[in-house]
């Protein structure tokens, strides 16, 4: 295992996949701060008429980053996984580990925690970086909403890392894995505009993403996002466990 480990780590660290999710995180944690609070500026030199805007809050900058980061950051994320799998089943690498003495769950655990571990380090290191940037600029946000807001977000990206990767696992090649999980997000999207003023709402994942505006905002509490973080982790679960099933009896 920790030989497959230091192989994941190693190959898709060279293949430039885990520092673009890094970086482009980056990118929303340095941007966005900045950008909102010299918007006043840039439309008062810009524009013809006078607009008035209320001075950003520190709470709003947050917030705008992670809800970037929640779709832009996504679609990332699952470029970057939809051949994690896939593209060693493709190339014939996945069949050539497998005739070593490395057994499936093996080789599919390895890939799942090198996903995981990636994905938990870019949303820690960017957060981090706009919190404090956000700080420094705007004001102090409440370090325990910043915590909630940004949990909120990682179990979100978790779980289409997890369906992205399962679909990897299970489908002929990459992009099929990819445009699966991009039709998944999009229509998950839709729905959500359904069920978000029902019943429904606090056992539908996508809505961690309303729940983490509201918690970077101080407007919302753990105990509101609660039920729809247990489900999301779970339905993460699950979705890794059948993929993993299902692989075992694949043929390579």
């Amino acid at each position: 295992m920790k030989t497959l480990l230091i192989k994941e780590f190693r190959e898709n660290w060279r293949s430039f996949r885990y520092p673009a999710l890094l970086l482009v995180l980056l990118f929303f944690a340095l941007a966005d701060p900045p950008m909102l609070k010299y918007m006043n500026d840039f439309l008062a030199y810009f524009a013809e008429i006078e607009i008035a805007m209320p001075d950003p809050s520190p709470q709003d900058a947050l917030a705008t980053f992670l809800g970037d980061a929640s779709q832009i950051g996504i679609l990332v994320l699952i470029f970057i996984s939809m051949g994690s799998i896939a593209r060693e089943k493709e190339n014939g690498v996945a069949g050539w580990i497998l005739s070593k003495p490395v057994s499936r769950w093996e080789y599919f655990t390895a890939k799942a925690v090198s996903l995981y571990a990636i994905i938990i380090a870019a949303i820690a290191s960017s957060s981090a970086i706009a919190y404090l940037y956000t700080w420094s600029l705007l004001g102090r946000v409440d370090l325990v909403d910043a915590l909630w807001a940004t949990i909120s977000f990682a179990v979100f990206a978790l779980l289409y890392g997890t369906i992205t990767f399962a679909l990897s696992a299970v489908v002929k090649s990459p992009m099929q894995a990819g445009g699966l999980t991009v039709l998944i997000f999009f229509l998950s999207g839709i729905l959500n505009l359904l069920v978000s003023e029902t019943g429904i709402r606090d056992f539908y994942p996508n809505t961690l993403l309303s729940e983490m505006a509201l918690l970077a905002c101080g407007q919302s509490t753990p105990g509101d996002a609660a039920i729809p973080l247990a489900v999301t982790l779970g339905l993460s679960a699950a979705i890794l466990l059948l993929a993993g099933l299902r692989f075992q009896k694949m043929e390579l």
